[in-house]
């Protein structure tokens, strides 16, 4: 799990750091003020060593994928990561987690001669000489560096090239220290994956954690099974006093939210699950047993949860549903922009309780 974490120049962030973070942190704060920037900036420190994401993180935000043309743009594909469209700048990344311990990533657009030739060496090492040439000989192609330290001592360096041949990765990135899940209201996750993932759960015996979780939305709920329609996996659900398995979509939008994130969580042993505008769908009357049940699955499967929120109503819901659990391990931070700076407001159990209590605005 991070303990803390630090991101500069990336998007409209241009320094925001973090620290005392918990197994559940949501964050608040005003439209546009930075809060899905930072899932994408942790998104890409969990990632470490692999430079493709910095074109994945769009697609968080609903841009879909287009095919790069390198003659089509005058500047890069991955402009938009950098803090004002400077791509000359770099977007530097900094956490401390109990896996890899201090590590941070930089991401730096390469243009000079040096760095241009250590690439086209790095192609024809991998041989991917076709690439080298075409790219030595082409003023239209982009590469992105991504250089990653850990405990300030190893530094890796992997490029990102795009050309008009296609994308290219050198060398190919080693896994990441360990999983991380971005869920949006603006990607679909395909049937098949999310079958995928409560299939997973049912071979580690924990589908009745699910189900008994899933039950604070639709508590005639008794199993789940996945079924095979028109080739297609699909989950179902069984339901008392209904004579045949139910497609979870049916039952309505805040079981099938809540069963994403938990389903995600349990497929996140040791990682981060990163949940843009959390309380989207989910009634507020239920947001305090979502928050219990979101918890018990993270320690279960100690996982670490990122999310965002607008709503009052869901940090109430999460701090007393918190309040309840053996250990306090929530944490609130606020996002807050004084001139063209962000800073991170942190409210830990007693601040959190007083600001509610006093009706202090800390959405």
């Amino acid at each position: 799990m991070y303990r803390t974490f630090a991101a500069r120049n990336i998007r409209c962030i241009g320094e925001l750091k973090f620290q005392d973070l918990a197994r559940i942190n949501l964050i608040a704060g005003t439209n546009g003020v930075g809060k899905t920037t930072l899932l994408e900036a942790l998104f890409l420190h969990c990632g470490a060593y692999n430079p493709e994401l910095a074109l994945r993180v769009n697609a968080f935000r609903g841009i879909e994928a287009i095919e790069i043309k390198p003659a089509a743009f005058g500047g890069t594909p991955w402009d938009s990561l950098f803090r004002n469209f400077d791509s000359t700048s770099t977007v530097e990344l900094v956490g401390e987690d109990d896996v890899s311990g201090w590590r941070r990533v930089k991401l730096s657009v390469v243009r000079d001669p040096r760095g241009l030739a250590e690439v086209g060496e790095l192609l024809v090492t991998s041989g991917q000489t076709a690439q080298a040439g075409s790219y030595l000989s082409s003023a239209t192609a982009q590469v992105l560096r991504l250089e990653t330290s850990v405990n300030r001592r190893k530094k890796l360096k992997h490029y990102l090239i795009v050309d008009h041949s296609g994308i290219h990765r050198v060398p190919m990135p080693p896994p990441p220290p360990f999983p991380a899940h971005f869920l949006s209201d603006r990607v679909r996750i395909p049937p098949i994956e999310e079958a995928d993932r409560f299939g997973k759960v049912d071979l580690m015996g924990k589908q009745e954690l699910l189900v008994q979780a899933l039950r604070v939305v639709e508590p005639r709920l008794r199993r789940l099974a996945t079924i095979v329609v028109g080739g297609v996996p699909t989950v179902h659900g069984e339901l008392e006093g209904v004579p045949r398995l139910v497609p979870l979509p049916i039952m309505g939008d805040g079981l099938v939210r809540l069963a994403r994130y938990l389903a995600t969580i349990a497929n996140c042993q040791s990682g981060v699950v990163l949940i843009d505008e959390v309380e989207n769908g989910l009634h507020y009357s239920i947001l305090r047993k979502v928050w219990r049940a979101i918890g018990e699955v993270a320690r279960e499967f100690n996982a670490q949860i990122f999310a965002t929120t607008h709503s009052r109503e869901c940090i109430r819901a999460a701090h007393e549903a918190f309040c309840e659990f053996g250990r306090y391990e929530f944490r609130l931070f606020r996002l807050e922009r004084n001139e063209e700076e962000v800073r991170a407001v942190g409210y830990d159990k007693d601040t959190l309780e007083a600001a509610l209590e006093m009706g202090l605005e800390v959405r």
